[in-house]
C-alpha cells in the first residue's frame, strides 16, 4: 500500500524513467543527425531499447517533439517567472550560451539551441510539428511580455498593452538573433554580445 497520498506508484515511476530516457535519446539524435535522419529506429538504438517500447509511450516523432517542447516550456516559464528585468534576462541567456559553448555544443536537457533550430526547420515541412511550435509560441510571448511589464513597473514607467507588445516583439527578435549568431559564429565574444544586449535593454523601455 502506498502510504504517501498522491505519490506515484512503482509503475508510474518506471514509466517516467523510460520517457526521460527516450526524450534524452531523441534530443541527442535530433541534434546530431537532424530531424529526418533521426528515425524512431535511431532513437531506439540511442536509448538502448526496442522500437516497440518507444511506441508504447509515443505514437510518432511529432509526439516526442511535443513532449520535448512541453518540458522546455515548463522550464522556461519557471526560469522567467523569477526574472524582474530585461537586463536580468540577458544574464540568464548569456549564462546558458556560455555554458553551451563550454560543453562544446553537446546535448543539454535544459538548453540546446541546435535542437531548437532543427525542430524549427522541421516545422516548415511537418504540419504536426508546426502545430506544436505554434502552441508553444503563445507561452513564449506571454513569458517575455511579463518580463517587460515587471521591468517597466520596477522602473516606474507606464506602458499600455500596445507598447508592451511592441517591446516584446523587439526583445524576442533580439534574444533569438543572439542565439542564432552565437551558433553561427564560434568566435563571437561573449562580453561584447552581453554589452550589446544590455545596450538594447537600456533603450527598450525608453
Amino acid at each position: 500500500m502506498n502510504l504517501a497520498a498522491g505519490a506515484p506508484s512503482k509503475s508510474e515511476l518506471r514509466a517516467q524513467v523510460q520517457r526521460t530516457r527516450i526524450l534524452d535519446a531523441a534530443r541527442t539524435c535530433f541534434a546530431e543527425r537532424g530531424f529526418h535522419a533521426a528515425s524512431i529506429a535511431a532513437i531506439a538504438e540511442a536509448a538502448g531499447m526496442s522500437q516497440g517500447l518507444i511506441y508504447r509511450y509515443f505514437t510518432n516523432k511529432a509526439a516526442i517533439v511535443h513532449a520535448i517542447v512541453d518540458e522546455q516550456r515548463q522550464g522556461r516559464g519557471e526560469a522567467l517567472a523569477g526574472i524582474a528585468s530585461c537586463h536580468a534576462l540577458v544574464d540568464v541567456v548569456m549564462g546558458k550560451l556560455e555554458r553551451w559553448r563550454e560543453r562544446g555544443g553537446t546535448f543539454d536537457r535544459e538548453f540546446d539551441p541546435i535542437l531548437f533550430l532543427e525542430i524549427t526547420t522541421e516545422a516548415t515541412r511537418d504540419p504536426e510539428v508546426a502545430a506544436v511550435l505554434s502552441e508553444n509560441e503563445q507561452a513564449v510571448w506571454c513569458d517575455l511580455s511579463d518580463v517587460i511589464r515587471r521591468d517597466a513597473l520596477a522602473s516606474g514607467r507606464a506602458l499600455d498593452e500596445a507598447q508592451v507588445q511592441q517591446r516584446t516583439v523587439a526583445l524576442r527578435c533580439v534574444v533569438d538573433g543572439a542565439i542564432l549568431n552565437w551558433i553561427r559564429d564560434p568566435s563571437m565574444d561573449a562580453q561584447q554580445l552581453r554589452r550589446s544586449l544590455n545596450a538594447v535593454c537600456d533603450t527598450l523601455l525608453t
